[in-house]
C-alpha cells in the first residue's frame, strides 16, 4: 500500500498477528487510513524503533504500538530497549494494556524511575483522538507525553457470545 500524506505509518511489536486485526478494524471504524506493520519482539523491533540494522534507510513510523499484554522475559527486554532508557525509540510508544498488564510495571520488571504515570486509555478513545484532532498537534502532543514515559492504551476485551458463537469487541 502506497502512503499519502493522510495515511498514519504504524508500527505493532506484537507477538499476537490478531492484534493487528483488531488495531486496523479499530482504525477503520474510526476512519483512519494507513498502514499497520507488525514486527514480533526482538531484534527486529529494536532496530526498528532506532531506526538502524535493515530499517537504517527506512522512515521512522508515526507510532508505535507494543503489545504488553503477554508479559514474557523476551518481551519485558524488548520494551525496556523500545521503550524505556537512554537509546529509547525517538517516536513515541503507545503499550496496548490489558487487566495483567499493570503486574509488568508493578512488579519489578520495569525500574519504578521508568514507570508509566498515566492512565489507561482505550484503544477506540486514542483512535477518536488521533482521527478527530489536526494530525501533526496530535504527534507533538504525544511526543511531549512521551518524554514521561510511554502511553497506556487498553485493548477492547474480546467477548465470546455462546448462544451464537459470534466474537465480539468492547471497551
Amino acid at each position: 500500500m502506497q502512503l499519502v500524506d493522510k495515511d498514519i505509518n504504524l508500527v505493532l511489536i506484537a507477538d499476537d498477528p490478531g492484534r493487528a486485526s483488531i488495531l486496523q478494524r479499530t482504525m477503520e471504524t474510526s476512519g483512519i487510513r494507513g498502514v499497520i506493520r507488525r514486527i514480533n519482539p526482538g531484534t527486529a523491533a529494536i532496530e526498528c524503533a532506532r531506526r538502524s540494522g535493515a530499517y537504517c534507510n527506512k522512515s521512522l513510523p508515526d507510532l508505535i504500538f507494543f503489545d504488553i499484554t503477554d508479559t514474557t522475559e523476551r518481551t519485558t527486554e524488548v520494551l525496556s530497549e523500545v521503550a524505556f532508557g537512554e537509546a529509547r525509540s525517538r517516536v513515541p510508544v503507545v503499550l496496548l494494556t490489558n487487566s495483567d498488564s499493570p503486574k509488568l510495571l508493578e512488579d519489578g520488571r520495569i525500574d519504578d524511575s521508568q514507570a508509566v504515570m498515566f492512565s489507561p486509555t482505550s484503544l477506540p478513545s486514542f483512535v477518536g483522538k488521533m482521527k478527530n484532532g489536526k494530525r501533526a498537534a496530535f504527534f507533538r502532543a504525544l511526543k511531549t507525553l512521551y518524554q514521561y514515559g510511554p502511553i497506556l492504551v487498553r485493548l477492547p476485551v474480546t467477548a465470546r457470545r455462546r448462544d451464537y458463537g459470534i466474537t465480539a469487541l468492547s471497551a
